[in-house]
């Protein structure tokens, strides 16, 4: 592999993108503004979980390569819940008035299912990660502020 991947900081952005999914889902948005936008965004999620999980399974060699494969796992079942509130949520932007888009929320539940098989696959039991955050939501704030 020649080029090196950051999975902590990667997983972690896909969360952030995740929470503000979620957060979209729960208030009162315009679903003919942010619809669109959120699947496409739920795509890419689904998308970068993919490339994610290969280059992690494919990295051997990588020190917390088991630490990393939970963090993964955590992220596909934030992602599972965020997909099963906008199929069924009560939220505008959810697809109850949408059923043709139902089908792409299936597929890609689906996908985000055969990839939590996968790693469960990897994760051995010998490593259990600290339940400590890496960064705290203070220290982030922190170190973007000069930016």
């Amino acid at each position: 592999m020649s080029k090196q991947i950051n999975f902590e900081d990667n997983i972690f952005i896909l969360n952030t993108r995740i929470r503000m999914i979620r957060d979209l889902l729960i208030l009162d948005a315009d679903p003919d503004i942010f619809l669109d936008k959120t699947l496409t965004d739920v795509d890419f999620i689904d998308a970068a979980l993919g490339v994610l999980l290969r280059d992690l399974v494919e990295n051997t060699h990588l020190i917390g390569r088991n630490g990393q494969f939970y963090n993964l796992y955590e992220t596909e079942q934030q992602f599972l819940g965020t997909l099963w509130d906008l199929a069924n949520g009560p939220g505008t932007v959810s697809l109850s008035p949408y059923p043709v888009l139902k089908d792409k929320i299936a597929l890609m539940r689906e996908h985000a299912l055969e990839r939590q098989k996968t790693i469960e696959q990897y994760i051995s039991t010998e490593e259990t990660p600290s339940s400590e955050p890496v960064v705290s939501s203070d220290e982030l704030n922190e170190l973007l502020r000069d930016f």
